[in-house]
């Protein structure tokens, strides 16, 4: 503002109109705010990083606890399978009913022991050899009834239901009375464990406690005729199954912990510090392995057994009291990410610290006479724009991802250095080309066609593509957002523009595609199994699949659905491992309970399933397989409240069962199938659907693909 001088004629300058006290309370109010927001920024960063952490500590945390529970498991399979075998348990019937003079424990003449007790010892002994129960002296395996050394109490025996040893290993011929006491406790009927403990002798064992039955007996308590034990040292072949291969990363550790009355006690080896020697109380501060036995699974930051900061997850064992403890070094997980959030956070409090001095100096330089006002305004409006110019181009060019702006006619306004460096270009040199001159016309074309939908809706838009050639493909998730007007001084007022985000996210996508085909390797697995036990079944599971797949596509059901009903077509028929191969294969026709049993294996498909979380609505898909469209089915639903996969399962699995020969009847030809289905629509069957199958089976090498499945030997 200006007034005339009535003694010069030059115009007098106007005072400012900003105090001292307006000006020093701005400043204050910019100066938290903006510390506020780069403390968030770093915080969300931070965050950010963790949960990359905590992703890939989870997916090390599962394999490790897989391999574990793997070895378990195998423990108890063999040591079961040996407590089933037909002739161990007429033997032991044999031995305990007196009707075979046993001899001593060990006998030192092999003649003077009768042949029941040498085959049980020589059992136990190929069985405790294979997994690691035997003492490997040199002459173990040579000198089976030769004590030519001490026992160390581990191996295999076969003892009865008071206790008392019957045959064994020579390095088992007695139970002391810790180890028997924990014999006796195990549950009757049923596999236990014996969890970690120091014997006699001083080493680290834990054992296996199987029942054993007679030859006919049912597999319950009142029938157990004894009990098969193993103890076996604590050894490497556990431990090793900690190591996650491939890990670079020095302080990434795993561990076993399980809990000890108020303590958690370390199982696995720790540093200077002997097996199961070292605790810590439940109630240590923060401790990694106590928060780990109270919440196995969750993900924190705490402190491992040397207060060091750790981030930390971990999972529960299902068959042992243990659980598997993993952590990292905090500072050496994060190293990298927090020296660039530091950079970051210096070069944003830098450029604020700018911003606040350019304000001050424009105010101060303010007050001196008016065409110095006007320059400084003038300079001070240019500082500002090319402060926010330099503060958007630091943090944008700092970004990991490619941001690019184009207007209306696809003209780039604005290019960071990652989306300059993808056009091959200077970041200078960008501004005013057009898009298709920057990436070729072919992949200019799917961003202008994007930008033009997201322009007309006004909404943002993601999609997600694929670039590169064969050797190099990579995956980009583009997100599209409109701008109602692009704000350059250069441009008209409105100039309607699109903001581009380009992320590369080919790990995550390679990570979801291999867990995908690492669950179709499974399925296919358990199909083969299930379908083996029947041989005149044997592709069934493949072939409802196939045409289940095949009609989805054909009524243009969406990829999600399609592949829903190809993944329950292929676990129908698992509930099916239940039901007697003797009536699976039975040649005469089956009776009223055989049929029952056999059609119950769908439900019996679902109740294992249910628990397991599938993309689609796999396991609901496969309870409603057997609803009848006009609502006479055992659910009771009917028409469209049937699942459309549901309804497509059920023509798919009826078409395969007619058309497929059973070892009770003969196959019927697919035209005598197709008829038989027409009289059924709208019935049992979906009009749409069976019409969808026939054209399938006419229209679309049908016949030739399911002739080649069916011929296949499972």
């Amino acid at each position: 503002m200006q007034t005339a001088d009535s003694t010069s004629g030059f115009p007098q300058l106007a005072q400012p109109t900003v105090s001292p006290s307006k000006l020093a309370a701005l400043v204050l109010v910019m100066a938290v705010m903006g510390l506020m927001l780069v403390l968030r920024f770093a915080k969300a960063e931070e965050q950010r990083d963790l949960i990359q952490w905590q992703n890939k500590l989870s997916l090390i945390a599962d394999s490790r606890a897989a391999d574990i529970n793997g070895w378990l498991n195998r423990h108890f399979r063999e040591l079961g399978n040996v407590a089933g075998n037909p002739s161990l348990q007429i033997y032991v019937t044999e031995l305990e009913s007196g009707n075979v003079n046993m001899g001593n424990a060990v006998p030192s003449i092999v003649s003077e022991e009768p042949a029941q007790t040498v085959f049980l010892r020589n059992l136990l002994l190929v069985t405790a050899d294979r997994l690691g129960f035997l003492n490997k002296s040199p002459d173990a395996l040579k000198a089976i009834h030769a004590n030519v050394h001490q026992p160390t109490g581990s191996g295999l025996a076969i003892v009865d239901n008071s206790g008392k040893i019957l045959v064994s290993t020579e390095d088992l011929p007695s139970l002391d009375a810790a180890l028997a006491k924990k014999v006796a406790q195990a549950p009757k009927g049923q596999a236990s464990f014996i969890d970690m403990f120091v014997s006699a002798s001083g080493e680290v064992q834990m054992g296996f406690v199987l029942p054993i039955y007679p030859i006919q007996g049912d597999p319950t308590a009142a029938q157990e005729i004894g009990k098969l034990v193993g103890i076996k040292p604590v050894s490497d072949d556990l431990f090793k199954l900690l190591q996650q291969p491939g890990i670079t990363e020095k302080t990434l550790e795993a561990q076993l912990v399980r809990k000890d009355g108020d303590n958690v006690t370390y199982l696995s080896p720790v540093k200077d510090s002997a097996l199961l020697s070292a605790q810590f109380s439940l109630q240590t501060l923060d401790l990694d392995a106590a928060y780990a036995l109270q919440s196995p699974g969750d993900f924190a930051i705490k402190r491992d057994r040397q207060a060091k900061t750790v981030l930390m997850t971990s999972r529960a064992i299902t068959n042992a009291p243990w659980v598997l403890l993993l952590h990292i070094d905090r500072d050496q997980a994060l190293a990298e990410s927090d020296s660039w959030r530091d950079k970051m956070v210096f070069v944003m409090v830098f450029a604020l610290i700018a911003f606040i001095a350019t304000i001050i100096a424009a105010w101060w330089y303010g007050t001196s006479r008016r065409a110095m006002l006007l320059s400084i305004q003038t300079g001070r409006l240019a500082a500002h724009s090319v402060a926010q110019e330099k503060l958007l181009r630091l943090v944008t060019d700092n970004q990991p991802e490619s941001i690019f702006i184009a207007d209306n006619k696809n003209i780039v306004r604005f290019a960071n250095e990652k989306a300059a460096k993808s056009f091959n270009i200077k970041a200078s040199d960008v501004v005013g080309k057009e898009l298709s001159a920057l990436i070729g016309p072919i992949a200019a074309k799917d961003y202008t066609d994007t930008n033009v939908s997201v322009l007309s809706m006004q909404k943002p838009l993601m999609r997600t593509h694929r670039t590169g050639d064969e050797a190099n493909v990579r995956v980009v998730r583009s997100e599209h957002i409109p701008l109602m007007h692009i704000p350059i001084d250069s441009l008209p007022n409105p100039t309607p523009g699109v903001l581009v985000v380009d992320q590369d996210v080919t790990e995550i996508v390679n990570e979801r595609e291999r867990r995908v085909r690492i669950l179709h390797q499974l399925i296919q697995t358990l199909v083969r199994m299930v379908d083996a036990r029947d041989p005149n079944a044997a592709n069934h599971s493949a072939s409802v699949a196939l045409v289940a797949r095949e009609v989805a596509i054909g009524l243009g059901t969406e990829r999600l659905l399609v592949d829903t009903a190809e993944t329950a077509g292929n676990l129908m028929n698992i509930g099916k491992i239940v039901v007697p191969s003797e009536i699976l294969t039975k040649r005469a026709a089956l009776a009223k309970d055989e049929i029952h049993a056999i059609r119950e294996s769908l439900q019996t498909s679902v109740a294992m399933l249910q628990g397991i979380e599938f993309d689609g609505p796999v396991v609901e898909t496969l309870r409603q397989a057997p609803e009848y469209y006009d609502g006479s089915g055992p659910l009771g639903l009917s028409g469209e409240n049937i699942l459309i996969t549901a309804r497509i399962i059920a023509v798919a699995n009826s078409f395969i069962g007619m058309i497929s020969p059973r070892s009770y009847r003969a196959a019927i030809s697919i035209e005598q199938a197709t008829t038989l289905m027409l009289q059924s629509i709208d019935k049992q069957f979906d009009r749409r659907v069976v019409v969808a199958l026939i054209n399938f089976v006419e229209n679309k090498q049908g016949r030739q693909a399911l002739a080649e499945l069916m011929a296949k030997k499972s």
